[in-house]
C-alpha cells in the first residue's frame, strides 16, 4: 500500500512554496491520467469493445477536464468548499468507474472523473499564479507524479482495471484531510482583461500542446518499428523526459525569457526521431521536458501579470493546453497511418518552435510598449 502514497510523499518531499493540499491533488490528477495508456487494452477486454472504441476512454475524459477548466472560472471563484468538493467527486468518480455496468456507463463515470480533475487543477494553478515560488512547486508536480505513476500502474494493470481505479481514487482520498488556506477573492463584477497579447499567448499555448502531442504519443511506437527498441527501452526515455522536466521546473524561476527554451522543444522532438539512434532518442526526450517545463511556468505568469483574474486566465491556460493534447494526436495518427514518421517530426518541431518563437514576440512587444490599464478593451495592442 505504501506505492499508493509514493506520488504524494515525494511531491511534499522535493516541491515547497504551495499549500500540500494543492500539490497532492494535482499528483492526484496526473497519476490519473498517467494510467490512461495502461488502461486502454484493459478496458477493451472487459467491455469486449475494439482498441480504437476503447480510446473515447481518454477523449471523454480530456474533453471533460479541457471543458470544465475554460468554463467553471466563469461560474465559481476559488474557495476551499469547491475545491473539497471536486476532490471528493474525483475519489466517488474512479470508485464507480469500479462497478460500472456497460462501457458507456464507463465513460460516464470517466466524464465526472475528468470534470472533477479540470476544476482542481483549476484551482490548483488559479492559487499558484499568485506567486513566483508557488508557479514552480506547482510547476514540479506533473514531472514527478508522472515519474512515480508509470511504474506503479504498470505494475497494477496486471491485476485488472478495478485494481487500478480503486488506487486512483486511494490516493486521492487522502487530500480531502489536508489542511488548505483560504483562496484569494479576485472576481471584479463587469469587469475582463482587454490583454490582446494574453490571448496571443493562449494560442500559443494550445499549438504548443498540439504540435507535442502529435508526436509524443507515438513515440513508442517509433522507437519499437524504427530504433529496434524494446518497449520497456523506449519506457526509459519517457522516464527521461519526466525526470528532466522536474528539474525544468525547478530552474523556471532563475531566467526570464520562456519563449526561447519553449522554442528549444522543437529541435528536441526533431532529433528524438531523426537522431536515428537510441542514444539521440534519449537525449531529444530529455530536451524536450527540460526545455517544456523550464518555459511554461514562465508564460503562465506573463498570463497572470495582464489579467484581472488570474484564476481565470489559469483555467483558460490549462483548457486550451488539454484540447492540445486531445486534437493531437489524431492529427499525428494520418501521418503514422501513412508511413512517415519524419514527415510527424518535421511537422511537430515546427509547431513546437513557432509556439516558443510566439511567445518570445509577445514577450519584446510588452517590454517595448509599456502596459497600460488593463480594464481597458481597447488601445494598446499588446495589452
Amino acid at each position: 500500500m505504501s506505492a499508493v502514497f509514493a506520488p504524494i510523499r515525494s511531491l511534499t518531499a522535493f516541491t515547497r512554496g504551495a499549500p500540500p493540499a494543492l500539490l497532492a491533488s494535482a499528483a492526484a490528477v496526473t497519476f490519473m491520467f498517467s494510467a490512461t495508456p495502461f488502461l486502454i487494452a484493459e478496458i477493451a477486454d472487459r467491455y469486449d469493445v475494439g482498441r480504437g472504441d476503447a480510446g473515447l476512454y481518454s477523449t471523454v475524459q480530456v474533453g471533460a477536464f479541457a471543458l470544465t477548466t475554460v468554463l467553471i472560472p466563469r461560474f465559481a471563484q476559488p474557495s476551499v468548499s469547491v475545491f473539497r468538493a471536486a476532490v471528493g467527486v474525483l475519489v466517488v468518480a474512479n470508485l464507480s468507474s469500479i462497478f460500472a455496468p456497460g462501457y458507456l456507463a464507463l465513460l460516464g463515470t470517466r466524464v465526472v472523473a475528468g470534470a472533477a480533475a479540470g476544476t482542481i487543477t483549476w484551482l490548483g494553478w488559479a492559487a499558484a499564479m499568485e506567486t513566483r515560488r508557488s508557479l514552480a512547486a506547482m510547476s514540479a508536480v506533473g514531472p514527478v507524479a508522472a515519474l512515480v505513476a508509470a511504474p506503479v500502474v504498470g505494475l497494477l494493470v496486471g491485476l485488472g482495471d478495478a485494481a487500478v481505479f480503486a488506487v486512483i481514487a486511494a490516493v486521492a482520498l487522502p487530500v480531502m484531510f489536508l489542511r488548505l488556506p483560504p483562496f484569494g477573492t479576485r472576481l471584479v463584477p463587469g469587469e475582463r482583461s482587454g490583454s490582446r497579447s494574453n490571448r496571443v499567448l493562449l494560442g500559443a499555448l494550445f499549438l504548443l500542446t498540439f504540435a507535442g502531442a502529435g508526436l509524443f504519443v507515438y513515440l513508442t511506437v517509433i522507437g519499437v518499428e524504427r530504433l529496434g527498441m524494446t518497449p520497456f527501452e523506449a519506457s526509459l526515455g519517457f522516464s527521461l523526459n519526466a525526470a528532466a522536466g522536474f528539474v525544468g521546473a525547478r530552474l523556471s524561476g532563475r531566467h526570464r525569457r520562456p519563449g526561447v527554451w519553449l522554442a528549444t522543444a522543437g529541435p528536441a522532438a526533431v532529433l528524438s526521431v531523426l537522431g536515428g539512434s537510441v542514444l539521440w532518442f534519449y537525449v531529444g526526450l530529455a530536451w524536450w521536458g527540460l526545455a517544456f517545463w523550464m518555459g511554461l511556468p514562465g508564460v503562465l505568469e506573463m498570463l497572470a501579470a495582464r489579467s484581472l483574474r488570474p484564476d481565470e486566465r489559469a483555467g483558460d491556460a490549462q483548457g486550451l493546453m488539454a484540447f492540445g493534447r486531445s486534437a493531437g494526436p489524431g492529427v499525428g495518427g494520418v501521418f503514422v497511418d501513412g508511413g512517415s514518421f519524419e514527415g510527424l517530426a518535421l511537422a511537430a518541431g515546427i509547431g513546437l518552435t513557432m509556439s516558443g518563437l510566439i511567445v518570445v514576440g509577445v514577450q519584446e512587444g510588452r517590454e517595448a510598449l509599456p502596459p497600460s490599464d488593463l480594464r481597458t478593451v481597447g488601445g494598446d495592442p499588446l495589452q
